[in-house]
């Protein structure tokens, strides 16, 4: 049951969806920028094949790179569309817009810190003139990594107990108190003002669901 609904590996579920129809807006950038070059060069940061198979991306005019902290494999049958890059996000071992586009999907709140997501937008905006950067609300009452309701209002104090106690879903048992922390602090979401922040120049887009603010997209495309 939960699977049909939070799980991102089943195409069908409900969380798939609601990123398939944020998909049509990145899908409709991307055709443009196609169309006005020709062939483009996508770096994906923290990005995985299976998201852009659920999206049934198949066009050869992108060669998409996906940036991991840990190194991935792709298909024999993939690698004339992606590649797996094994670099961190905070410094990406690329040139000055080397890419026509940079996208990233639910990866910007898991930086570690305050600090982290602002050298994160940096190295965005130092890669590509033209940037797509989605991340889940605060405001939304389910937190989407441990699936349960209000977790991201909990002070990270308390969460490291709790997570000495539990395997909260994304979150693992800590052992200790220090390793509950740091686990805590792999998430640490927020809101317009501050996602707008870290982005003045793009256009931020809210997804509402319930009525509720659930996540966030800021949208910078300069077609250069």
């Amino acid at each position: 049951m939960l699977d049909s609904i939070f799980s991102y590996n089943n195409p069908d579920s409900f969380v798939n969806s609601l990123r398939k129809n944020r998909f049509r807006h990145i899908e409709a950038i991307i055709n443009g920028l196609i169309e006005k070059k020709g062939t483009i060069r996508i770096l994906d940061l923290g990005g995985n094949l299976s998201y852009w198979e659920n999206m049934n991306w198949k066009s050869t005019a992108t060669h998409i790179s996906l940036l991991n902290l840990t190194q991935s494999t792709i298909p024999d049958e993939s690698k004339h569309l992606f590649e797996a890059i094994q670099a961190d996000a905070l410094k990406c071992p690329f040139p000055d817009f080397s890419f026509d586009l940079v996208f990233s999907n639910s990866v910007i709140e898991h930086m570690g810190s305050l600090e982290n997501h602002k050298i994160f937008a940096q190295e965005v905006k130092r890669l590509s003139h033209n940037y797509i950067i989605q991340t889940p609300s605060i405001w939304f009452p389910i937190e989407p990594h441990c699936r349960l309701p209000f977790f991201q209002f909990i002070p990270h104090q308390i969460r490291a107990v709790l997570l000495m106690i539990f395997k909260i879903n994304y979150f693992p048992k800590a052992k200790n108190y220090h390793e509950g922390i740091e686990a805590s602090k792999t998430t640490i979401m927020m809101g317009k003002s501050r996602f707008k922040s870290l982005f003045p120049e793009a256009k931020i887009s809210t997804e509402f669901l319930w009525g509720v603010p659930k996540s966030y997209t800021a949208t910078k495309v300069a077609m250069q």
